[in-house]
């Protein structure tokens, strides 16, 4: 009798070990609050005060230390994170497959919080992209812009809203491709982009659904607003007029020529480095291709791949820096931005010291961790000389126009 009390004993206190490891917990986390305005209110002044630059690569925060993510993982990363630290409900749809993605999921239920934590975050981040983002989000008045509102080009680029200025610029946070553990970038200027996707309004500036409404259309949204699918058709896609108009709604004070001018560089590189990610995913795709014995693009990936638009805005958009130049430089010549937004489109050769110093400001990537880079000034006169090649099957020293001679001729079928 007593050997058998004693194997009891011993058998009740291994239940107790292993129910002691086995968290009893089957959601990620518990909500304990509801999403309203109050808490709307606290997110925008955390993604504010809190959403840094290293927030992903500071190791006195060993939860999310070292987590990959690309630009739509940190944009969804943002909601989570502080609906986890807040016990706030964490919903979003699930494209491909039954039931939402939410913290009730029980998936990981016997692992320990800080291992359900990350597998969850893993989760959503492999789930997601530019793409599912239309689907959680909805678009907003230009005026209404946020902290922790976002801005979407689906199947291109999304950037965090993290700051309004006093001259109304709405200052952005992005992580890019491919994913990986790394810094996020601020940029103290737009997007460059312009709302484009008039009939399905997939894109623009947008702010997350409440979990009480991830079904709902964006049309029956709080706040919902077509407003800048109008105001974008009615500047005819012109970005420096675009936000010129979200400036005047969102500023209390007006721009100095010279606060403009480096705003719309800033811009300008953005949107110049963006077109080296195309031709990366263009170059890596075609290597993907060959190994598969296929030397050419099907009509829907020339689609996918090719910048005809994307090349014809850039031109447009060297156009409306260079007529801002012309109408602002008398006015602050001696300012930095200023000086360098003229060896941009200087005719005559630009002060050795203005050039040096624009290169540092800016250099093109012509395609992502190649190496090789482009000057502002040098992209410029490809563009004004048409010589840059859309065409997604060409080698990359056509692409930039960087060979000329003999001129470029396809080999493949273009659509």
């Amino acid at each position: 009798m007593k050997i058998t009390r004693t194997v009891f004993s011993l058998l009740g206190l291994l239940l107790i070990a292993l129910f002691a490891v086995a968290p009893a917990q089957a959601s990620i986390w518990t909500a304990e609050n509801e999403w309203d305005n109050d808490w709307e209110a606290r997110y925008r002044e955390w993604v504010n005060t809190s959403w840094k630059e290293d927030f992903f690569m500071n190791p006195d925060k060993p939860l999310y230390y070292k987590i990959s993510h690309d630009c739509a993982d940190a944009v969804y990363l943002m909601r989570l994170i502080f609906s986890y630290e807040n016990k706030l409900p964490f919903v979003i749809n699930n494209i491909h497959g039954k039931g939402d993605i939410s913290n009730k999921m029980r998936t990981w239920d016997r692992q320990p919080a800080f291992k359900r934590m990350r597998r969850f975050m893993d989760y959503v981040t492999d789930m997601t992209s530019t793409q599912t983002l239309k689907n959680d989000t909805y678009p907003i008045a230009l005026a209404d812009i946020r902290p922790g509102d976002i801005y979407v080009s689906p199947g291109v680029h999304s950037y965090q809203i993290v700051n309004i200025t006093d001259t109304g610029i709405a200052e952005v946070m992005a992580s890019t491709t491919p994913k990986a553990p790394r810094y996020l970038s601020r940029y103290e200027s737009f997007p460059f982009y312009v709302p484009e996707d008039t009939a399905k309004m997939s894109d623009g500036y947008r702010r997350f659904k409440q979990p009480r409404n991830i079904h709902k259309r964006m049309q029956d949204q709080p706040g919902f607003s077509d407003e800048q699918y109008r105001v974008a058709d009615a500047v005819d896609h012109n970005y420096v007029g675009f936000t010129d108009v979200i400036s005047a709604k969102l500023g209390t004070r007006k721009e100095k020529p010279a606060e403009k001018s480096l705003r719309l560089l800033m811009a300008l590189c953005m949107y110049s480095n963006d077109r080296g990610v195309y031709v990366y995913d263009a170059l890596y795709h075609i290597k993907e291709m060959r190994a598969k014995g296929r030397r050419c693009m099907t009509r829907s990936e020339y689609d996918s791949f090719s910048t005809p638009t994307r090349d014809k805005r850039l031109g447009q958009f060297f156009d409306a820096v260079r007529q801002h130049i012309k109408s602002s430089y008398s006015k602050d010549k001696y300012s930095a931005p200023q000086r360098w937004a003229a060896a941009i489109f200087s005719e005559k050769p630009p002060q050795p010291r203005d050039l040096q110093q624009l290169d540092k400001f800016c250099k093109v990537e012509l395609s992502l961790q190649s190496g090789y880079f482009m000057s502002l000034r040098e992209l410029r006169k490809k563009a004004d000389a048409g010589v840059l090649v859309s065409d997604p099957n060409a080698p990359l020293d056509y692409r930039w126009g960087i060979t000329t001679e003999p001129p470029y001729k396809a080999k493949c079928p273009t659509y």
